[in-house]
């Protein structure tokens, strides 16, 4: 009799902890699936005036790690002539990423001059990385296809007030 009830003790205890171990990898299961369709956004940001040319810019400053690695994710969609620019500490090669991000964006990466190095066409939703093509401090994303409609290309200037941080 003393082994039926150890045994059965036992086994209750054991199938206590499956069902426990079950519900916390069904809760951690779903908070990972709620995070991935809900993208975190932030609220809109203080924005700077940039001059590109003839065009004018009204860019949300993303200047803290935070801010920068948040961006435009959640967002829908961005009006016309607005984007964010991204305020890095160091000049150096600075990549971006799209996961999360709910909208195809082009990147202009800009060295501290002001001068444009490149521009790279990002896809939402991906983990593709585009990088820099030398030291940049800042990147400007824009919706897709907005450098190429203004006729934007590498090589011109951005004028970017240095009263940021």
């Amino acid at each position: 009799m003393k082994i039926f009830l150890t045994m059965h003790r036992d086994h209750a205890l054991t199938r206590l902890a499956v069902l426990l171990t079950g519900g916390l990898l069904a809760l951690l299961s779903a908070c990972a699936g709620e995070s991935q369709a809900t993208p975190r956004s932030q609220p809109p940001l203080p924005t700077v005036e940039l001059r590109l040319g003839n065009q004018t810019v009204q860019a949300e400053l993303a200047n803290t790690p935070d801010t920068r690695q948040i961006g435009l994710m959640g967002r829908q969609q961005l009006a016309p002539n607005h984007g964010m620019l991204f305020e890095f500490d160091h000049t150096e090669t600075q990549c971006m990423w799209m996961k999360n991000t709910l909208m195809d964006l082009e990147v202009a990466f800009i060295n501290e001059s002001g001068v444009i190095l490149n521009i790279e066409r990002m896809k939402a939703g991906t983990e593709d990385i585009h990088c820099s093509r030398g030291g940049a401090r800042y990147a400007l994303e824009m919706g897709k296809g907005w450098f190429g409609e203004k006729r934007i290309k590498p090589g011109h200037s951005v004028n970017i007030p240095r009263l940021m941080k």
